[in-house]
């Protein structure tokens, strides 16, 4: 069964790798289609369970990979390939609600790692939630630069403030994980909190 379970999972992900192909080919072939951003990402989300496999030392179940890559399908080759987020209302919507419940899975992968999945109860959901909503923030950052930097449309933005917006995330997210480092640096904490000048 484990044999028949890992084909049908690597029949899905070449599969997708083709659609991502296929999108790569009409790219050149047709200069109006311009699915930079669902090019890129077609070539990469197909191994994230290799990634969270490789970094989390966690294997995906069947059942969790084969949603994840019906996922895949529908957000990335549906929605953005196929413009189904232009042409079908409510369907980005519905789409960014399962792409967070999804996410919420590397969340508990941290928490597996790290040997904090027998925390409190109410500590996971934060931990788990926030998780999640950083794997959002890093799309919306992946969708603004496609939009900068391969002139697409991925955000459909219909105002300036969302350039603004995106640029103040983008730098709250850097300062971020600078003050995520220092304060890893031994003693810098404790100097932080003394009172000696």
């Amino acid at each position: 069964m484990k044999t028949f379970n890992r084909t049908i999972l690597l029949i899905i992900k070449a599969a997708l790798l083709l659609f991502a192909g296929a999108v790569g080919v009409k790219c050149i072939i047709d200069p109006e289609y311009t699915k930079y951003g669902g090019l890129i990402a077609g070539l990469i989300l197909p191994f994230f369970p290799e990634f969270i496999h490789l970094v989390f030392k966690a294997k995906m179940s069947f059942r969790i990979e084969l949603i994840y890559y019906i996922f895949v399908f529908i957000a990335l080759d549906m929605g953005i390939c196929m413009d189904l987020y232009k042409t079908m209302p409510y369907f980005d919507k519905v789409v960014h609600l399962l792409s967070g419940v999804l996410s919420a899975l590397v969340g508990h992968y941290m928490l597996v790692y790290f040997k904090a999945n027998k925390t409190h109860k109410v500590f996971k959901a934060f931990f788990i939630m926030f998780c999640s909503i950083s794997i959002g923030v890093l799309w919306e950052f992946f969708e603004f630069a496609c939009d900068k930097f391969l002139g697409q449309s991925m955000q459909q933005l219909v105002s300036v403030g969302v350039d603004d917006t995106m640029y103040d995330l983008l730098m709250a997210t850097i300062g971020s994980g600078i003050g995520g480092i220092l304060l890893t640096v031994p003693n810098f904490v404790e100097y932080l909190e003394s009172t000696s000048v």
